[in-house]
């Protein structure tokens, strides 16, 4: 049984949220596209890698990084469809 997903795709928005402890971190892989895009929703459990798998902080993501993410199976039905991201690996 599968317990993730995994996508592709370049952060195209990242908005924070302080007051709940949070970041939207949108992704899509084509940022003319908004039906390629998935928002993830990462805090500070979500693991975060660069290039070389040293763990990094959400505030070293940049808008254009090329991301790879695991995130939650359970996803909104709006557009972006939003998840929780567990990890998130910088390609770039």
């Amino acid at each position: 049984m599968k317990y993730w997903a995994f996508r592709a795709g370049q952060i195209i928005d990242i908005q924070d949220i302080p007051e709940q402890g949070i970041k939207f971190v949108t992704i899509a892989t084509d940022p003319e596209n908004i039906y390629t895009a998935t928002r993830l929703i990462a805090s500070d459990k979500t693991l975060v890698m660069d290039p070389n798998h040293e763990e990094i902080t959400l505030d070293d993501l940049n808008v254009g990084d090329d991301v790879f993410v695991y995130h939650s199976m359970a996803m909104t039905m709006s557009i972006p469809p939003q998840t929780q991201a567990f990890v998130i690996e910088v390609r770039n």
